[in-house]
């Protein structure tokens, strides 16, 4: 690690009540407001009534699909506007990067050729600012978008090097309203980003300095959050956390974790967050002993060098990290192990895995 770099261009913004103020960051701008349903129905967007915003878009869907993004762009595409801003979760803030990129020629499907690799037109990207109302993706402080084509049963990444939120703006009171389950999910994500940002083979000292602050936060709190949904100080935490991860992973990409979690969303369901996790104690295991500074991140992370700890909370919120329990076959199994030779998130990991010792 004695030769890194490190870069993020987003200006990052925390606070109660950020949205109070967030008239001087739109000066002279038309808006494009891309949010959900949700937000409109509680009120929150009464603090955006001195905004110029031309039109809203509030429909995007959870793990954001190419058909409904496409049918979206067509409509953005006639609407004249100078900015956009994202307020949501992790799938609202990639639905608006998807909005973002253009060409001259107005193609709807723009942008979905140029994330499947069947464009080299130059492309364009609006400036977004975005408020993320969840603690999880970071999305709105890293360059990639998750989109997905279930008819394909994949996932794709749009990643361009300019996809940063020109400024993401952070207020804890914003993520009190997201539910239990939710609430655990977007966590398990923010874990899972820290720690495959640590067995990476992209991490620098920057990258896991971050890191090790993010799962530390995650550990201490998920458990008390849980159980006390309304405490803002263990919001603030998450939302730390999330933003802490986002700084680490931002800069390493994702690794073997993620690679395996898209096939067990894609063909079985399974929310992200949790398809993202419930491997993390075997990938521990798998990779203790091997690397110094990871052994030393991870004690530091969990007080000992060893998966029981992250286990003990898996299973005090009623997570399997059992792979028969997501309804997993050993055929299956056998697949994902085998389809991560061909995945460049797995190739970024420190960690291989092979089936000896998972049946």
């Amino acid at each position: 690690m004695e030769h890194f770099s490190y870069h993020i261009p987003t200006k990052i913004i925390y606070g109660i009540d950020t949205l109070d103020d967030i008239e001087k960051y739109f000066t002279d701008k038309k808006i494009l407001l891309v949010t959900s349903k949700g937000h409109i129905k509680r009120g929150l967007l009464t603090k955006l009534e001195n905004l110029n915003i031309v039109a809203t878009i509030d429909n995007i869907k959870s793990h954001p699909e190419f058909n409904h993004l496409e049918k979206i762009y067509e409509k953005v595409l006639n609407i004249q506007f100078d900015i956009i801003l994202a307020i949501g979760g992790g799938s609202v803030i990639d639905g608006a990067k998807y909005l973002s990129v253009y060409n001259t020629s107005k193609e709807k499907d723009f942008v979905t050729k140029l994330i499947k690799k069947e464009t080299t037109k130059q492309y364009f990207i609006k400036p977004f600012i975005s408020v993320p109302t969840t603690a999880g993706t970071s999305s709105e402080i890293t360059p990639w978008a998750t989109i997905w084509d279930m008819d394909e049963k994949k996932k794709y990444s749009l990643h361009l090097p300019e996809l940063f939120s020109t400024i993401a703006i952070y207020d804890p009171v914003l993520t009190l309203s997201v539910p239990k389950d939710i609430t655990i999910q977007t966590a398990l994500d923010t874990l899972s980003h820290a720690l495959e940002s640590i067995w990476n083979k992209n991490a620098n000292e920057i990258t896991i300095t971050h890191a090790i602050k993010a799962a530390k936060l995650i550990i201490k709190n998920i458990i008390p959050l849980a159980n006390d949904l309304d405490n803002l100080e263990y919001r603030s935490n998450i939302l730390k956390a999330s933003i802490y991860a986002g700084l680490a992973f931002g800069n390493t990409q994702t690794a073997v974790a993620h690679a395996m979690s898209y096939y067990i969303t894609a063909h079985k369901g399974v929310d992200h967050g949790i398809a993202c996790s419930f491997t993390l104690p075997l990938i521990i295991d798998n990779i203790i002993g091997k690397y110094d500074f990871i052994d030393k991140a991870l004690k530091e992370i969990f007080g000992e060098l060893n998966s029981d700890k992250l286990r003990t909370i898996l299973n005090q919120l009623n997570i399997s990290t059992e792979f028969k329990d997501y309804g997993i076959t050993n055929d299956e199994l056998k697949y994902i192990i085998s389809s991560l030779q061909n995945s460049q998130r797995a190739g970024n990991s420190l960690v291989h895995l092979s089936m000896d010792g998972l049946l």
